[in-house]
């Protein structure tokens, strides 16, 4: 049996030996670095290893907007070792905050420049704006339209924008219904004028109107 015997000076305690140091980021980090989480940390940097329970240094761990879960470990003397699982984005979300895969609404430090539909709609409309937008993808998942751009306004019109650049205006009532209708007139008669095409209406009971630009 080894009997480790500590002589401490003056106002010494094992509380200033086991002091943090160091924070070791571990994970498979795609949208947010180490150093960035570390930053996040910062309120643990300087804290003892003795005092500090792991809830509390678990949830200093999850406060990280990139965080979904994390698993914290004491690596004895003076370094914190954190596991991380990031969230993975789905879409942006009025243009300074991102949507997750989990439906969460994340607000990184840096927003990253990422190939993803943009969502917009009033405050606390992110439950219904995300359903809607499951919606509208399923309709389209067998064409090759793809959402650039899905708006509810306040008035509560629904208006989509597609990557090849038609925007088409769904309106209040009816909306997939009013996709759909949109969708046979567009494999038979629009995917190839897309260019000509300003923007497409399809409020209408039997149809859709199309805006040409100009000279076409």
């Amino acid at each position: 049996m080894l009997i480790i015997v500590a002589t401490f000076q003056d106002d010494e305690s094992p509380d200033t030996w086991f002091v943090i140091n160091d924070i070791e980021i571990k994970g498979d980090l795609k949208y947010a670095s180490a150093e960035e989480l570390k930053v996040d940390y910062a309120s643990l940097f300087g804290r003892s290893l003795l005092g500090l329970s792991i809830a509390d240094a678990l949830e200093i761990a999850q406060s990280s907007q990139w965080v979904e879960s994390a698993e914290v470990r004491k690596v004895w003397p003076n370094t914190l070792q954190v596991l991380v699982r990031e969230y993975t984005p789905l879409a942006y979300w009025r243009n300074e905050q991102l949507i997750s895969t989990s439906a969460v609404v994340i607000t990184p430090r840096n927003l990253p420049k990422l190939p993803l539909p943009k969502l917009y709609g009033p405050v606390n409309s992110t439950d219904i704006v995300l359903e809607q937008f499951g919606l509208i993808s399923q309709v389209i998942a067998t064409t090759s339209l793809r959402i650039s751009q899905l708006t509810l306004e306040a008035r509560g019109a629904w208006s989509v924008t597609f990557v090849n650049g038609i925007q088409v205006k769904l309106g209040r009532e009816e909306v997939l219904e009013r996709l759909q209708r949109f969708i046979a007139v567009y494999k038979s008669d629009l995917s190839g004028r897309i260019e000509q095409i300003t923007s497409v209406d399809a409020r209408y009971p039997h149809g859709v109107a199309v805006g040409w630009k100009e000279n076409e």
